[in-house]
């Protein structure tokens, strides 16, 4: 009996016998391997009456010694990887038990004197758990050895070979060693009628050490035998393209399945297919609407994974469209009406006067949203969930607004009288498509947060909702009269530096501000719906 070790980053596992050890990316595995090309269930190690067995579950391959293996015995320690040669790698060992001869995965009988070809001992590749005793073994010996008398192995006429002998000659007389024509089913020989379990030409089980490639004949092996029953000569032939360019390994990998690796594609084509769609188009807003939109998906992944919401279900995706359109309707209604009554000239107290009215077009499909969930289905989202819908309503809001900006950028181009003039208008057209809707979504999910603290917390909620819009509406100001009255952008730098600072804490701290927002009395109202749903995160 040995128990199974298995070794992987650094952290070892072990497993009694009779286990049956699962190996794979997915979570419900005994042994995780978290990569995208291992298969959920890559593989198994299953305990038999002879020792442990790997066998693959997976469709993604298992490497041993650099060769496709399907299934091996586990013995010393032997290292396979995972999905490629270059994959995750694991080390796995069969400890033996104290008193127990060592079990091999590698062949027996290699260089022994007399031996037959393919000779090995047992049918699993354990090199010392194959014979019973041999008639005249000393006592103490291993299981399998050959009597203490015998002659080297592979010696001796007649039938009867014990298992794991191939043919020999010398030593009349002697039990046990023989021609492979009345070799018993374990036994091993040469040419075709040996039993599955032996080696013949060519005909490896499964579960053998891996044999050096172009060796064949090399002591102990039967003619071209392979590790997995694949003959030498194959290994051979063309082993040089398809180890470097593994294309019929690549369209059998289960990780084409993921998303990310096949947005990718669609990625990386659409500029090419946008030059051939809009290269003849009449509006000069096109290409702003088609980068726009290119770019806004990566921005909302990037927020995602700064804000780290505790999940995004079907109700979120519902509340998200409802907002994005709420934005559109209403920017185009209301908030560029106002912007447009102010007038060219951009002074602060204007200038704030923008940065509210634009700031609260973000801000209040939030509200709605947060507010219909609330009261209309009893429903109360985590703030950074509210965090995250404030993001889609900046770029949503970022969007539109390079649609009407871009143009002009396009102009400038095409009229430029200097190189430097048409840098500028690139530049600034570059800003516009890639940077806009980023700038927006960095203020509107500062008072997303807010708004998602003050409907969960009612008692001081409209102070809240105030703060929660003052501060990016008063960050929105300074950048715009900053540009304005400024000839350098180095000063809306300053301002857009401090934005994201402001931005990235509450993205670092928005558990933490709303776990000491619970906690204090002074924000909580006496809502038996509010206790309820405070109550279960107060006991953790």
């Amino acid at each position: 009996m040995s128990d199974l070790h298995v070794t992987f980053s650094g952290r070892v596992f072990t497993f009694a016998p009779g286990a049956t050890v699962r190996i794979g990316r997915s979570s419900e595995n005994d042994v995780v391997v978290n990569d995208p090309t291992v298969s959920r269930r890559h593989a198994q190690i299953i305990w038999q009456a002879n020792g442990w067995l790997w066998q693959n579950a997976g469709q993604a391959p298992t490497f041993l010694a650099g060769q496709p293996v399907a299934q091996f015995g586990v013995a010393q320690a032997v290292d396979v990887t995972l999905a490629s040669p270059q994959g995750p790698s694991l080390r796995l060992q069969a400890a033996a038990a104290p008193g127990q001869a060592p079990m091999k995965t590698e062949l027996a009988g290699v260089g022994g004197p007399g031996q037959g070809a393919g000779a090995a001992a047992g049918p699993t590749a354990y090199a010392a758990a194959a014979a019973p005793y041999a008639p005249g073994a000393p006592a103490g010996a291993p299981q399998g050895y050959p009597p203490a008398d015998a002659p080297p192995p592979g010696y001796g006429p007649g039938a009867g070979a014990p298992q794991g002998y191939g043919p020999g000659g010398g030593a009349p007389g002697q039990q046990g060693y023989g021609p492979a024509a009345g070799a018993p089913p374990q036994g091993f020989g040469p040419g075709a009628g040996v039993p599955p379990q032996g080696f013949g030409p060519g005909g490896a089980p499964q579960g053998y050490g891996a044999v050096p490639p172009g060796m064949p004949g090399y002591p102990g092996f039967g003619p071209g035998a392979a590790a997995g029953g694949i003959p030498l000569s194959q290994l051979d032939q063309g082993s040089f393209f398809e180890t470097l360019v593994p294309i019929k390994s690549w369209l059998h990998d289960r990780g084409w399945r993921q998303g990310i690796r096949l947005l990718i594609i669609p990625y990386a084509l659409l500029p090419l297919i946008f030059l051939g769609l809009f290269s003849n188009a009449h509006s000069l807003t096109t290409p702003g609407w088609a980068y726009s939109l290119y770019v806004a998906p990566l921005w909302l992944l990037a927020f995602w994974y700064l804000i780290r919401p505790p999940q995004i279900g079907r109700i979120e995706i519902i509340a998200a469209i409802g907002a994005i359109i709420w934005t559109i309707i209403w920017l185009h209604v209301v908030t560029i009406n106002i912007n447009d009554s102010l007038g060219a000239t951009l002074n602060f107290p204007k200038a704030l006067v923008v940065g509210y009215n634009e700031e609260t077009t973000k801000a209040i499909p939030v509200l709605v949203a947060a507010l219909v969930l609330l009261y209309g289905f009893k429903k109360k989202l985590d703030p950074r969930t509210w965090m995250l819908m404030g993001t889609v309503t900046g770029l949503t809001f970022g969007l539109v607004e390079q649609s009407l900006y871009t143009p002009a950028a396009i102009v400038a181009i095409h009229s430029a009288p200097g190189i430097s003039q048409a840098d500028a208008g690139a530049l600034l057209f570059a800003f516009r498509v890639f940077v806009d809707g980023f700038q927006h979504a960095v203020w509107a999910g500062v008072s997303g947060f807010f708004v998602g603290i003050a409907v969960n917390y009612r008692r001081r909620r409209i102070p809240m909702l105030l703060l929660g819009v003052s501060i990016p509406a008063i960050l929105h100001a300074l950048n715009d009269w900053t540009l304005t009255i400024f000839s350098t952008v180095w000063v809306a730098v300053l301002v857009q530096a401090l934005s994201l600072i402001l931005f990235l804490g509450y993205t670092l701290q928005a558990s933490t501000i709303e776990r000491r927002v619970r906690r204090n009395p002074n924000f909580r109202g006496q809502s038996i719906m509010m206790e309820r749903f405070s109550q279960p995160e107060e006991a953790v």
